[in-house]
């Protein structure tokens, strides 16, 4: 049974320096590494407690000990497997913190097909603005993606965006690029500049489209990177949003069908051409939970991958608010019988969800020769202090 401590106070270590728990400010990425590490040493001292022990639980060896229950383990197991996702590469986001919760080979640079597209409407509306209107030139029919345009239309800038990201309409695209820049060359400079300033360093373009072409390609890093920049575009956020729309005489369906098979999505942008096979960036939100983006790349199934990704996501993190509400459990008395509400500011954490249990809260208060209050309210994950902030008083009635 000692052995079995040592070797349970060995997985506690290496679970405090697994990426687990953050605020909604610094960015936390996990390594598939360590969540290979420590499956593996999971299901060594799962089998060990199961014949030395009982019924499987674990409790580390330490000043404030974590006591892991069946339930728990069982969840940190699945955390460490991962979800069984068959796509070349992809990798998992929480949008608010910034997290990598899962990855595989997301650097590779691989063609990305339609997805382009994402880039080719942001750089369009650093020139273009939606109430402009263009006229549609001969070389914007190109490709079977077609949003319906005619050589010698003329079309409102914002009907474009629809119809390059609702259908990946070729030819919505071309006809932004060569409206914004003047060609399809120079306009396609202007993608890889932009790609190169927003640190995206494993993707090139070739053209403003998607279709298959030597040199053009992306990681499902970079393009989860473009498509939160996107996403910050509050117009460009409602367009990937949108199912379908007539604009201008043109009924447009949007090719992305999570949006209406998955609770929650709202966006982003499919591709698919012979060399990049299916690719879906999605992104899904469930108040009060979490805010989810994922990347496909070279899918059997995008949306069956999609949807276990983000149902991943869902199952095991979660956001919670665990500062000081102003109620009568958090009050407190001082020594000359004044009587304080205690509360603080919201303290959003994110969090694996079998972790909820095992945080330790803390109030340390104290009392100056004058009875004015002061102190903090911690929160704690084992030995490691996940929150600090400031308490604030109020007189209780």
């Amino acid at each position: 049974m000692l052995p079995c401590l040592a070797f349970a106070s060995s997985l506690f270590a290496i679970m405090k320096s697994f990426p687990s728990a953050h605020s909604s400010l610094p960015p936390s990425f996990s390594s598939s590494r360590r969540t290979s590490l420590l499956m593996l040493l999971f299901i060594i001292l799962l089998a060990w407690l199961s014949v030395a022990a009982g019924p499987p639980g674990w409790r580390s060896n330490h000043a404030y000990p974590v006591s892991l229950t069946f339930g728990q383990m069982q969840s940190l197991r699945e955390i460490a497997e991962g979800p069984s996702i068959q796509a070349r590469s992809n990798i998992l986001i929480d949008r608010q913190s910034g997290s990598v919760l899962w990855q595989k080979d997301s650097d590779a640079a691989l063609p990305m097909a339609s997805v382009t597209k994402l880039m080719t409407v942001q750089v369009a509306l650093e020139t273009l603005s939606p109430d402009d209107v263009v006229t549609v030139p001969q070389a914007a029919i190109i490709g079977n993606a077609s949003m319906g345009l005619q050589a010698g239309q003329q079309v409102h800038v914002r009907t474009l965006l629809y119809g390059a990201l609702l259908p990946s309409g070729n030819d919505a695209a071309m006809t932004l690029a060569i409206a914004a820049a003047g060609s399809e060359q120079a306009f396609v400079a202007r993608m890889n500049q932009r790609a190169q300033e927003w640190g995206l360093t494993q993707t090139h373009f070739v053209n403003p489209h998607g279709l298959d072409a030597p040199g053009h390609y992306a990681s499902a890093r970079d393009l989860s990177r473009l498509a939160l920049r996107a996403l910050q575009n509050p117009l460009l956020a409602e367009v990937v949003s949108t199912p379908t729309i007539t604009i201008e005489g043109f009924h447009l369906v949007n090719t992305n069908q999570l949006l209406t098979t998955y609770d929650g999505a709202y966006g982003v942008k499919t591709g698919t051409t012979d060399n990049a096979g299916q690719v879906l960036i999605g992104a899904a939100r469930h108040p009060d939970q979490g805010d989810v983006l994922s990347v496909v790349m070279h899918s059997p199934d995008r949306y069956v991958e999609t949807s276990d990704l983000m149902d991943f996501y869902f199952r095991h993190w979660d956001w919670i608010d665990v500062g000081l509400k102003q109620d009568v459990l958090n009050r407190a008395t001082g020594p000359d019988g004044v009587r304080y509400i205690l509360s603080t500011p919201p303290v959003p954490l994110f969090l694996q969800r079998w972790q909820l249990l095992e945080l330790r809260r803390m109030r340390i208060i104290s009392f100056d020769a004058k009875g004015q209050p002061s102190g903090v309210y911690q929160i704690w994950f084992g030995e490691t202090k996940l929150a600090e902030i400031p308490i604030t008083f109020t007189s209780a009635p």
